[in-house]
């Protein structure tokens, strides 16, 4: 898993909200959204002042990618976990609109503005309880059976995504020759999913790539590169730009 991957798995709902994890291991503070590091111990200039690593880090995921709730916000559309109306209401709470103004401009009753709190309200407990029984889960599960974690904007996750860490590995194992080459890339999706897991660790969070780069990385492992590249985009590992100028690590 990479690096921004991993940050997300271990944040805290406070490192969530503000964008940047610390690594525990060496102190490291990094991007949420990238993968970006910044070490402990350095300081960072911007725009001619000096920051120690977590303040840079802030500022480096405020100003590269935006509004933290935004950001987040765009995160439960993309899973469907929200309907385009409840998302712009959230964005209007979000604005400090009163139910007032937020009715009037919706063009609906304060009382259902106050029903649309009250049920993210409820959202909020239940998502308490399903962390603390997720939480006794994971202690519970054998290593071999949990499932794999994947990057927050990963798309079309569905029962492809559904392999256990054990499934991961042996279908690593299957593909991959000793070389570290491709024996081939399969058309099974949950083969794919598997592949490109491990194939998206070739590449460094934070990170913008060309076309040529990307290629360059990826023609070793396979004669099917530029349907590796392309599924990488597809299944949500990677980012690229509409012309295909640049190419990213997701988280």
């Amino acid at each position: 898993m990479n690096m921004a991957m991993e940050a997300f798995e271990r944040a805290t709902i406070e490192e969530l909200a503000a964008g940047v994890v610390e690594n525990p291991e060496n102190g490291e503070q990094i991007c949420l959204v990238c993968g970006k590091a910044f070490s402990r111990g350095e300081v960072f200039p911007v725009e001619g002042r000096l920051f120690d690593a977590q303040s840079a880090a802030r500022l480096h995921a405020e100003r590269e990618h935006g509004p933290r709730f935004i950001f987040l916000l765009n995160l439960l559309r993309d899973w469907e976990g929200v309907s385009d109306t409840q998302a712009r209401l959230m964005e209007a709470f979000s604005l400090g609109h009163d139910d007032a103004v937020i009715a009037r401009d919706f063009g609906i009753s304060r009382s259902t503005v106050r029903n649309h709190r009250f049920r993210m309200k409820e959202k909020v407990r239940q998502a308490k309880v399903f962390l603390a029984l997720n939480r006794i889960l994971e202690k519970e599960q054998k290593t071999g059976a949990r499932l794999v974690d994947f990057g927050a904007k990963a798309r079309m996750v569905d029962e492809r995504f559904a392999l256990t860490e054990e499934e991961s590995e042996q279908l690593v194992r299957k593909y991959f020759r000793e070389d570290g080459t491709l024996a081939l890339f399969p058309t099974k999706a949950k083969a794919r999913v598997a592949l490109l897991r491990k194939i998206v660790e070739r590449l460094t969070p934070g990170v913008r790539y060309s076309e040529r780069e990307m290629n360059a990385i990826l023609s070793p492992l396979t004669e099917d590169h530029v349907i590796v590249r392309r599924c990488l985009v597809d299944y949500g590992f990677v980012n690229r730009l509409p012309d295909g100028s640049a190419y990213w690590v997701q988280m």
